[in-house]
């Protein structure tokens, strides 16, 4: 057969195009760091490095100790399978990750308060993309901490197992579009200082697009511990949380309400990102109060534990913050009890605080009676009335006109201990003081403060103990230097007088000690054993305050010196005393 010239034409064509080719096949290593380098443009990769690489077939790689960078972190791998086709699989076997911490940025003074950040619509394109892989396997993958990563996807379902030296979790993820739902098996971890946590089993489901995201999770056999949190293990049955989280473009929102607690709860977080100017707010609808008691898991409360209360209560709160007023934050309470009562409470009770007691003091091996048998307790009509509000000014000056809490006071606290990520400041008023030492502890925890917070309000809203009460346990109990409790004994110690005989200047030295007494020699003279003439000042203040409250004539302020203030009593031990 007589082939024509167009015939020629195309089978040259084709000869040339198929030399073209296989031309440009055999030098496809040559130009795969040019692929390599657009391909990983569109992900954001920074620099990708590899020690030998095979290209066997048109849609399947094979990198040996390849190296990925981006941002601040790394992932480096031994081995690395990407193939494409019918199904697009991706395997990578023995890495690790790695975080940059050379940054040369200034160290920070401390956290600040500002809201979370999540990139939703990174997160839902990264979600996407690994939707179309339908076999992914990351084995043996090391992170930070010492935690070790394997990850399988088989078609819609995703198997994750996360390892740290013996202890292992297990469980997996079914996807489907832009939802799914997991479940994990039973996982117990221990940490740092004796804290632990663990589940008997965990499940739920999630929704998620660009702008949000929606989350619900439940645990069984929830436990746990950290010394930051509690002083004894926390046990839930059951305990869950639902979340929804969505951005616009100029603020985020997360609703979220607690699942499978005996309480009914909702609350949102909402902020501004321009500005991270925040707001918190929280609403429990009206439900009665051992809801409220057995929302808190099981160890959380230790004097509350052993009450039954009856009626109901309402409760809103909102929490604002602007960094642009980075010392200021604005609190809102309302609080709604209604039929509240008491049906029985085991001791030690707020109620058991009415009638004598025995009390130990912290880390003392002392037992005070706390009752008009010992002849060192004060009943409070025995409290001179200016030694009263002379000590009380310096401690709680609200004390007789608020209800238990200061609430400028609480916040700057919040703030500073937020900051400094520790318990420096607490802002505790007289009534808290009491509640402290005599029904709870002295343990720094977040259980501890928490029931501080929530004894206080029942006792001053329900008048539990009256003000009188509380301010006459509080000068009977009052720690006043080493191994000396109690106006009592404070006056014999450092004056060697009674109670009624102290002067004021001597009253406001004593309220000068409170917040550090067994530091009293750092106040004193050491040549003339009175009181340091630099609080001269805080004396003035006081003065002009019982001055204002008529224990005090006007023409008598100054006579309301430090000097006027010399120790007396067992307390002055010149030898003792620190050195100029």
């Amino acid at each position: 057969m007589k082939l024509r010239n167009s015939h020629w034409l195309w089978i040259s064509a084709g000869l040339s195009l198929g030399m073209l080719v296989s031309g440009i096949w055999m030098l496809r290593l040559s130009w795969l760091p040019w692929l390599l380098r657009f391909i990983l443009s569109y992900y954001e990769i920074d620099r990708l490095r590899y020690e030998s690489a095979e290209w066997n077939t048109l849609g399947h790689l094979f990198f040996h100790k390849i190296t990925i960078q981006r941002a601040d972190w790394t992932l480096s791998v031994d081995t690395l399978e990407v193939r494409l086709g019918a199904f697009h699989i991706l395997r990578l076997k023995g890495g690790r990750v790695t975080h940059d911490s050379g940054s040369t940025q200034p160290a920070s003074t401390g956290p600040v308060l500002s809201p979370p950040t999540l990139p939703l619509g990174r997160i839902y394109s990264l979600f996407k993309r690994a939707e179309q892989i339908d076999t992914l396997c990351l084995q043996d993958i090391e992170l930070p901490h010492q935690i070790c990563l394997s990850l399988e996807k088989h078609q819609q379902r995703w198997f994750l197992y996360v390892r740290r030296d013996t202890v292992g979790l297990r469980g997996y993820v079914h996807v489907r579009r832009d939802s799914g739902y997991f479940s994990f098996d039973s996982f117990h971890v221990e940490g740092r200082e004796g804290s632990y946590i663990q589940w008997g089993k965990v499940g739920g489901s999630f929704e998620m697009g660009e702008d949000f995201f929606h989350f619900l999770g439940i645990g069984w056999g929830l436990a746990g511990f950290h010394k930051r949190i509690g002083s004894r293990p926390l046990r839930y049955d059951s305990a869950g949380i639902e979340l929804h989280w969505y951005q616009t473009a100029d603020s985020a929102h997360i609703y979220f309400a607690p699942r499978a607690l005996p309480l009914q709860m909702a609350g949102q977080i909402r902020w501004h990102l321009n500005s991270s100017a925040m707001e918190l707010q929280l609403t429990i609808p009206r439900q009665s109060h051992d809801a409220f008691l057995r929302a808190f898991p099981e160890g959380f409360l230790k004097c509350l534990s052993g009450a039954e209360l009856q009626g109901t209560s309402t409760l809103g709160l909102v929490l604002r913050y602007d960094p642009s007023l980075p010392d200021t934050l604005q609190l809102e309470v309302d609080w709604q009890p209604k039929n509240f009562g008491i049906l029985r409470w085991r001791d030690p009770s707020p109620l058991s605080l009415r009638e004598p007691f025995e009390y130990r003091p912290y880390q003392s091996a002392r037992q005070l009676w706390i009752g008009p048998e010992n002849p060192a307790y004060l009943s409070f009509a025995q409290i001179t009335p200016y030694v009263l509000h002379a000590v009380l000014h310096s401690e709680d000056g609200l004390f007789f006109y608020h209800n238990g809490f200061q609430k400028e006071h609480f916040l700057k606290a919040l703030l500073e201990n937020w900051r400094c990520q520790c318990f420096r400041r607490g802002a505790g008023t007289i009534t808290m003081q009491v509640v402290r030492n005599l029904l709870l502890g002295r343990e720094k925890t977040i259980a501890r403060k928490v029931e501080e917070i929530l004894l206080t309000a029942l006792i001053e809203r329900f008048h539990l103990l009256s003000k009188q009460r509380i301010a006459e346990l509080y000068f009977n109990i009052v720690e006043w230097g080493p191994e000396v409790y109690g106006l009592t004994e404070a006056t014999h110690f450092y004056f060697g007088k009674e109670p009624h005989e102290i002067t004021i200047p001597e009253a406001i030295f004593l309220g000068t000690l409170l917040p550090s007494p067994k530091a009293y020699r750092y106040f004193i003279d050491r040549k003339s054993g009175c009181a340091l003439p630099s609080l001269a000042t805080h004396f003035r203040t006081i003065a002009h305050y019982l001055v204002h409250q008529h224990y005090l004539p006007q023409d008598s302020l100054e006579t309301v010196t430090p000097e006027r203030a010399c120790l007396k009593g067992k307390a002055w031990q010149p030898d003792s005393l620190p050195p100029p």
